[in-house]
């Protein structure tokens, strides 16, 4: 039996056996599960959506920890996708149930969890996680375990190739996020362009994401770098950080920080009076960091991926100061995920893998599909059309390496609020990827 036919039976059978709607997000029982996580409880007899057993994936976000200022947005946009596709019935016609856990920002017990996830709780597809450190640990799990995981916050270069599968050539790693192979041209733009900086040292947080990124940004600077310093999460004081960095006194600092650090790096910079042009990545875009510390931040160039401003999505997270970095992309990923499955006509990590570049980009006589609109997908994708999903972080073409090419913002820090001072188109990417 083909694929969509399959579906048209599982689509049929559900209309005849419904048992009513599970709901979840803004409408589920958040159980603490001790992690500070959460799972996300279905309400009902145990999920039939009518189309058969429910349908279990997983969410890991840095609820607490490092990156914990970011990790609540991405939870809420994954939830509110979920909703939004239990309310068009679900994938071939069977709910979704999500299973949300914390990272808690560390590798190790992120692994943890999501092993208890595949193994204990039968998920077929992961959305997250946000750090590209957990990323580069989770990935390999994923493939061996045959399970979709596809990341809202990942941007090493060296996860582009990650989750191959060599028994069967599937890959069962992907992102809605950039590859940073990007946003280093970005930072070379900046520090060549705006600050006309002849001298640069690079910070960047100890881990894949930190370092793979500054080591790319030196290398897209014109200028000297004088000194590449990695940073340790683990301590406190930067004194003698920030004496290694501001060696030989270069005029600008390229700086992969996260908020946690950062905050307090950043501090211990302007008590120092070390000086220089920082240009920092995305990573550091707190709203909150960015205003507690306007006067030390002033001037302050920041990376930043294009984000669509879609009032749909803003306004079914409850507004602006609820989407956080990479949120809608967690949105997006969750979306694809659903669509991929009801291409595949199978709820499974290999299915999903197989389908979700498919849904993600244009095709011939497809039907355009965006936010909150993912009844019109799964009724095309029913009547043997192909679809392209646009979603909430914009246009998520994905390539080869399951990861999309976007276009780049550059901001910079005034009165603790960083605005765009420059669009950089996808022309400038061409050719340097």
């Amino acid at each position: 039996m083909s694929g969509q036919s399959r579906r048209t039976v599982l689509k049929r059978l559900g209309a005849t056996g419904a048992a009513g709607m599970l709901t979840l997000a803004g409408c589920a029982q958040q159980q603490d599960d001790g992690d500070g996580g959460g799972e996300t409880m279905t309400e009902g007899d145990g999920g039939d959506g009518g189309g058969g057993e429910a349908i279990t994936i997983g969410t890991l976000f840095p609820i607490t920890g490092t990156n914990s200022p970011y990790g609540g947005g991405h939870q809420r946009a994954a939830n509110l996708a979920v909703e939004e596709i239990n309310s068009a019935g679900g994938p071939m016609g069977r709910q979704l149930n999500v299973i949300n856990r914390d990272t808690e920002g560390n590798p190790s017990r992120a692994a943890q969890k999501f092993r208890t996830m595949i193994n204990e709780e039968g998920i077929v597809g992961l959305v997250g996680p946000y750090s590209s450190g957990i990323g580069t640990t989770l990935a390999p799990i994923a493939r061996d375990n045959r399970v979709m995981e596809v990341s809202n916050g990942n941007t090493s270069p060296a996860l582009a190739t990650a989750g191959v599968n060599e028994d069967n050539d599937v890959k069962y790693y992907g992102r809605t996020s950039p590859n940073d192979v990007q946003q280093a041209l970005v930072m070379g733009r900046i520090l060549n362009q705006r600050v006309e900086a002849d001298t640069a040292s690079f910070l960047y947080v100890d881990n894949p994401y930190g370092q793979g990124l500054a080591e790319a940004a030196s290398q897209n600077f014109d200028g000297e770098t004088l000194n590449m310093v990695g940073y340790s999460q683990q301590t406190s004081d930067y004194s003698s950080t920030l004496d290694s960095v501001f060696e030989g006194n270069p005029d600008a600092v390229g700086a992969v920080m996260y908020p946690g650090n950062g905050r307090t790096i950043l501090n211990q910079w302007d008590q120092g009076g070390y000086g220089g042009q920082w240009v920092a990545a995305e990573a550091i875009l707190s709203p909150q960091l960015l205003s507690d510390l306007a006067d030390i931040v002033e001037g302050m160039y920041i990376t930043s991926p294009q984000t669509a401003q879609s009032e749909t999505f803003i306004e079914g997270m409850g507004g602006e100061d609820n989407v956080t970095q990479f949120a809608p992309h967690a949105y997006d990923a969750t979306y694809l995920e659903a669509l991929a499955m009801h291409k595949a006509g199978e709820a499974s990590g290999t299915g999903i893998a197989e389908n979700i570049q498919s849904v993600s980009r244009p095709n011939d006589g497809d039907t355009a599909v965006g936010v909150g609109e993912i009844q019109a997908g799964f009724d095309a994708l029913d009547n043997g059309e192909n679809v392209n999903y646009d979603g909430a972080s914009g246009n998520v073409d994905l390539n080869e390496n399951l990861e999309p090419i976007v276009p780049y913002r550059i901001l910079q820090v005034e009165g603790g609020e960083a605005s765009v001072i420059e669009e950089v188109p996808l022309s400038f990417f061409e050719g340097k990827m």
